[in-house]
């Protein structure tokens, strides 16, 4: 039986790549630093994976299940000497320590005379690979066997789990399962998982799809919805306007991605439309405010906001409804710790690097009147028309 190894027994570990490796009858083995967590999946075995949708929920018994902790170091590097694949899920912030224990497994299968790794970096860190690549290096104390560190793109929605007393390592997710990861990447075969679809041509189009699809379209409609005194994610899909100004923010950047990759904006449209439908799903409960959270990090250069105005702006498509996307984050911006709104526009207007004859300034202006779609779409379409002039 073939063995994987998932650093992170969370809500993407649990609940997408460690239950494709335990669907497609791999044994897994998840190692985290929650002792009740790991003690419990260890004792069960296993858990269930519940998705919900607006269609009620389906129940999956995930088996074939092990736990260790983190720091069980010695049972980790052994574990890592019989797998066949690795993934972590993590979080970046917590890499440093699990490439170190890469760093021990790879150089016990050299010295075992066991074959190259491949692991699958799920985190949500642009160029997680190259970061975890560097920090195994900076731990290896001796020859490593290869390894592949491979890109992908983490499309489920998983949210915060509710406690359950009788279950509590069950996991709810949406029935969405599809991960692809980057091929060229890997040192040794394909495994053969359905769920996990291998990308052999260049991985970048499907991580900018994830950044500035899917990231920068949950981010803007958590941002409106917190405006509109919205609990939820769902509630703010359900809402025509809403949603009519997060779509057409995605529709400019599946537009940008299609220039810049010269492909066919058809399936980047249909994506944009199967994401909307997917947020619209009341199961997930996800709240506006876990979505919206941490704007510092939303807001960085290349991120899901500025990110998708710049892929605009390099592609020379308009992104009259993604500045909107970043005026909204910058008022969300403002309201953190240390921050307020001329702070907070320095540092975006610094990081634009164009100008906008300010376009962004007023839309920033209007959002602080309250949340008005009418107003809003005046500002948008006042400068549809001069754009068209221009």
């Amino acid at each position: 039986m073939s063995t994987a190894v998932v650093f992170g027994a969370g809500g993407i570990g649990r609940g997408f790549v460690g239950a494709l490796c335990a669907q497609a009858g791999w044994r897994v083995v998840f190692v985290d630093v929650a002792e009740g967590l790991v003690g419990r999946l260890a004792a069960d075995g296993g858990y269930r994976l519940i998705e919900v949708s607006s269609a009620g929920e389906r129940i999956t018994p995930i088996t074939g299940v092990s736990a260790l902790l983190l720091g069980d170091e010695d049972a980790v590097v052994a574990a890592l000497v019989e797998a066949d694949l690795v993934a972590t899920a993590v979080g970046a912030e917590n890499l440093p320590p699990v490439a170190r224990l890469l760093a021990l497994g790879l150089a016990a299968r050299r010295s075992a005379g066991r074959g190259g790794l491949d692991a699958l970096v799920c985190e949500n860190l642009h160029d997680a690979p190259a970061v975890l690549r560097r920090l195994i290096d900076e731990q290896a104390g001796a020859a490593l066997a290869p390894v592949g560190l491979a890109r992908t793109s983490i499309g489920r929605m998983v949210p915060v789990q509710l406690p359950d007393a009788d279950h509590p390592a069950d996991v709810r997710v949406e029935p969405y399962s599809f991960l692809p990861y980057e091929a060229s990447a890997l040192v040794g075969e394909q495994p053969a998982i359905p769920g996990l679809v291998p990308v052999s041509e260049s991985f970048d189009l499907f991580a900018d799809r994830k950044l500035y699809l899917h990231n920068m379209g949950h981010a803007m409609l958590a941002y409106l919805g917190e405006a509109a005194g919205l609990t939820y994610i769902w509630e703010a899909a359900e809402r025509f306007d809403l949603r009519y100004f997060v779509r057409n923010a995605m529709v400019e950047a599946a537009c940008a991605l299609a220039q810049t990759y010269a492909t066919p904006v058809a399936p980047l449209l249909r994506h944009v439309d199967d994401l909307l439908a997917r947020f619209r799903n009341p199961g997930l409960g996800d709240t506006t405010a876990r979505v919206g959270r941490d704007p510092v990090r939303k807001m960085q250069p290349g991120d899901r906001l500025l990110g998708a105005y710049t892929l605009c702006m390099d592609a020379d498509v308009a992104p009259l409804y993604v500045t909107l996307a970043v005026a909204l984050g910058t008022r969300r911006l403002s309201a953190e710790p240390g921050w307020d709104q001329e702070k907070a526009m320095a540092f975006v207007a610094s990081h634009l690097g164009r100008d906008d004859d300010g376009y962004l300034s007023d839309l920033v202006d209007e959002l602080g009147t309250g949340l008005d779609a009418d107003a809003l779409q005046r500002l948008i379409d006042s400068r549809f028309a001069v754009s068209r002039v221009v």
